[in-house]
């Protein structure tokens, strides 16, 4: 261990690496859901093509064509690059008794999960982020459409802060492992709600204004449908600042919810496997 670095430091800088190599080690497999989710933004396209006059600049729900394909593109992007998937990784370990080990070993559960994951991201965000530079750099080419680079910068804090909420919101999910024995059909059903209420499928504004009230009350729009309208400049400055508040408000807030839920379900845990 290094002189230089603190013990906690070192461990879990160590987990962050080893999470980095098995994203590259996987490669292929996120290559393939990449492919798999460019589908999904072509038959949007396709679809709002056929709703919109290409060629006018009338607006439906709030967008106008460009915007709406941009929005399109923007979503399927931004929703692969939050997707977690370590809920099947909790889910094992709890199961088959291998999270025994992580309470009698000097590492804590959550941080070794939290370094896992964003050294797992490091590798699939540079590649989205670069997918996403190029695609930005065609509509400009194409459309004229242009991001000034204070809205870049300012996503990139809402995108890293948004990573975090999701990952804080599916570790609370996690917890379900400790009453349930077989859940990941329940973690798909659960995902696909927060897709649709994340605006990664549609803009929240398609579904009407009552729904809109709805999903500013909860955290999920501030993962995926958040960062988006800062991005495209749908948000002002201020309400850019409200929304970063409200994403801290809401990690913090679902920190507390995931202590809570898993110190009960610690109670509960009994080794069974490993």
């Amino acid at each position: 261990m290094s002189l230089h670095n603190p013990g906690w430091l070192q461990k879990y800088r160590r987990t962050l690496e080893m999470g980095l190599q098995t994203a590259l080690e996987y490669r292929v497999n996120f290559a393939i859901s990449l492919i798999g989710a460019i589908y999904p933004i072509i038959i949007q396209s396709f679809l709002w093509t056929a709703i919109y006059d290409a060629s006018s600049e009338t607006e439906l729900y709030g967008y106008t064509y460009r915007q709406i394909i941009v929005y399109t593109f923007l979503a399927g992007l931004i929703s692969r690059l939050v997707h977690t998937g370590f809920e099947y990784d909790i889910m094992d370990d709890v199961k088959n008794g291998k999270f025994s080990n992580f309470l009698v070993q000097p590492i804590g559960y959550f941080p070794y999960r939290l370094a896992n994951f964003f050294g797992q991201k490091l590798p699939n965000m540079i590649l989205i982020l670069i997918i996403l530079a190029v695609i930005l750099l065609g509509l400009n080419t194409v459309w004229g459409i242009s991001i000034t680079l204070g809205r870049i910068v300012l996503f990139l804090l809402t995108l890293v802060l948004a990573l975090v909420l999701n990952f804080i919101i599916f570790y609370a999910i996690s917890a379900i492992a400790f009453w349930l024995v077989e859940i990941g059909f329940l973690f798909e059903g659960i995902r696909i709600v927060i897709i649709l209420l994340s605006g990664g499928i549609f803009p929240l504004e398609v579904f009407g204004p009552r729904f809109v009230q709805i999903t500013n009350l909860l955290p999920f729009k501030y993962t995926v449908s958040y960062p988006i309208n800062v991005l495209n400049g749908r948000l002002s400055v201020g309400d850019i600042g409200t929304g970063m508040i409200t994403q801290c408000v809401w990690i913090v807030l679902c920190m507390l919810l995931a202590a809570y839920l898993w110190r009960v379900g610690s109670r509960r845990y009994v080794a069974v496997g490993g």
